[in-house]
């Protein structure tokens, strides 16, 4: 572990306008200056020119693959909305009156005949001409001319670095593309120029299961390639609670394409609680459009998985239409625009039933998202040793044990062994070793070998269960931060308290349980960037601080001393 010189360090006041605050994502990347009300958010994507052969393009969808062609999974999903139709129609409203519903028969039969409406506007047409185009940023991909020979790249997808074996799926290829796409949205948003980030530190918020060579790498490409001042990392559910102003919580951070869980106290995130799940709000989307086909939807055209625009019309009729409350009944009617470059507009009038509140219980029932089997998760793995780190927890372990039997050389033969048995069983009750050994048995605790997905409550409950103490888990369950966007739905909160304690009773909790969505009245999707905001602000987060030259000097050892979370 290095050791670093006290007066190498400057503990100045850091201005919180000289503080860029990252916070990457499947979709959006948000970005700001500490000093900023909110923050930017952007498309977190880019287009590069094809310098290959055009069989080998790449294009990186929005919203995540549906089982369109399986059989057997879609079977499986209509059997499930069967029994969530059936569920909502035996519901009772909020003033003890059943609910009623339209029966589906009624709004396809609506939506069949409605009639495309054409606008008489000049068709827009697209931005980027075959001869004038490089790298393209955000929103813009979208506006590209199909016939050009372009790749488009999302580098995070499930809430980490989007390697895989395609065009630009290394991890170097990947780390160019977040370099290039955060350095245009500094220069373009912030309008700070490259030759002026040596005079700017960064916070990056990373997520609470973290991958170690990821996290070097990107430390690495802020501090070494991008020549920043200096560098400071937060856990997205740590940042959370700041934002919130809560001690304690139970973050459950619903994305575009992950969902992440675990318990925050005092400013750590307990790493045996900690699992993600490999759907979330672009799930929901692909069901609803699902639903929509189902209910004759009357734009037939509608190809999320080939064309932006579709992927993004379909996020807006989410976000419209979905909602969870169980007050709101019947059939609503609303008017569908879709536009396209090159094409004029056209407006549909459609009518949604309760499949709007039916593709947002595939959070509470996976199947409905198409996810039949209990691969769609990630937990806390054993950390792989790195050359830069060689007293890791690995090391720390196998030499515990030896250290000690030096010691003691000089007692006698049964001596030595209760001793040794004695270190060993304290050695294992540290944070080190928790890392090590628990992790290895968390699918147990996260019942993951019941072959079946979990739904979001039953992983809830099942975090919390994981700490030791009654009264932390009483904590927890009284305050559970919801943030993020995926879950972003009228009545979602109410129903997920609702599934939480039924969950509970089943593991005798019968105490109080709080949901907490908006905490402050901010925006849940932006409650973990102002957490990491607030934390510019400290004065405590000025040792924590790493600079380019000490990143030079000591690589990862240095987070030992300087990160806010067990390296």
């Amino acid at each position: 572990m290095p050791i670093v010189n006290e007066n190498n360090l400057e503990l100045e006041k850091v201005s919180s306008n000289s503080v860029i605050i990252i916070h990457p994502g499947s979709l959006y990347l948000r970005i700001g200056r500490a000093s900023d009300v909110t923050p930017f958010k952007y498309v977190h994507g880019l287009a590069r020119v094809n310098l290959l052969s055009e069989m080998m393009n790449r294009r990186d969808q929005i919203l995540p693959n549906f089982p369109y062609k399986n059989s057997d999974t879609l079977a499986a999903m209509e059997d499930s909305r069967l029994q969530a139709s059936h569920m909502l129609q035996s519901s009772l409203q909020s003033n003890g009156d059943r609910r009623y519903a339209t029966p589906p028969q009624q709004i396809a039969a609506y939506n069949r005949n409605s009639v495309p409406k054409y606008k008489d506007n000049v068709p827009r047409a697209y931005t980027n001409k075959p001869s004038a185009v490089g790298n393209v940023y955000g929103e813009e991909i979208f506006n590209l001319t199909p016939e050009l020979d372009y790749n488009v790249f999302f580098p995070i997808l499930n809430g980490e670095l989007n390697i895989n074996g395609q065009i630009g799926g290394s991890l170097t290829a990947v780390l160019a593309d977040l370099e290039a796409i955060w350095t245009h949205c500094i220069n373009k948003l912030l309008n700070i120029k490259t030759s002026e980030f040596h005079n700017y530190k960064v916070i990056l918020i990373i997520p609470d299961i973290f991958n170690r060579v990821h996290v070097r790498e990107m430390m690495s490409m802020i501090l070494l390639s991008m020549k920043f001042k200096a560098c400071l990392l937060i856990q997205d559910h740590v940042a959370a609670t700041y934002g919130a102003g809560l001690g304690y919580a139970c973050v459950v951070d619903v994305g575009h394409r992950k969902t992440s869980v675990s318990c925050v106290e005092d400013g750590i995130s307990q790493i045996n609680t900690r699992i993600r799940l490999r759907y979330g709000g672009g799930n929901i989307t692909q069901t609803f459009h699902w639903l929509l086909k189902k209910c004759s939807f009357p734009y037939h055209e509608c190809n999320p998985m080939t064309n932006y625009y579709d992927s993004i019309l379909l996020n807006q009729l989410k976000e419209e239409f979905c909602h969870l409350n169980l007050d709101r009944c019947g059939a609503v009617q609303k008017t569908v625009t879709v536009m396209k470059p090159t094409k004029r507009q056209v407006q549909y009038t459609i009518q949604v039933g309760d499949e709007a509140m039916i593709a947002v219980l595939g959070m509470f029932n996976p199947m409905l998202l198409g996810i039949t089997d209990n691969n769609h998760y990630v937990i806390q793995e054993t950390s792989k040793s790195l050359p830069e780190d060689p007293y890791d927890e690995e090391f720390l372990r196998e030499t515990s044990v030896i250290i000690k039997k030096i010691f003691n050389r000089r007692g006698t033969g049964r001596e030595m062994e209760t001793e040794i048995q004695i270190e060993n069983s304290i050695v294992h009750n540290t944070e080190e070793e928790i890392c090590v050994d628990q992790i290895e048995t968390a699918g147990n605790y996260f019942d993951i070998e019941t072959g079946r997905p979990q739904s979001l409550d039953k992983v809830i409950v099942q975090s919390i269960e994981r700490l030791n103490s009654d009264e932390i888990k009483r904590k927890m369950y009284s305050s559970i931060l919801v943030v993020g966007g995926g879950l972003k739905f009228d009545g979602a909160c109410a129903w997920l308290k609702s599934k939480i304690s039924l969950n509970a009773q089943q593991v005798y909790y019968g105490g109080h349980i709080e949901i907490i969505s908006s905490p402050k009245d901010l925006d849940p999707q932006i409650v973990t960037w102002k957490g990491a905001a607030i934390l510019a602000g400290l004065e405590s987060s000025n040792e924590l601080w790493i600079s380019g030259k000490e990143w030079s000097s000591w690589s990862i050892r240095i987070l030992k001393e300087r990160a806010m979370f067990n390296w």
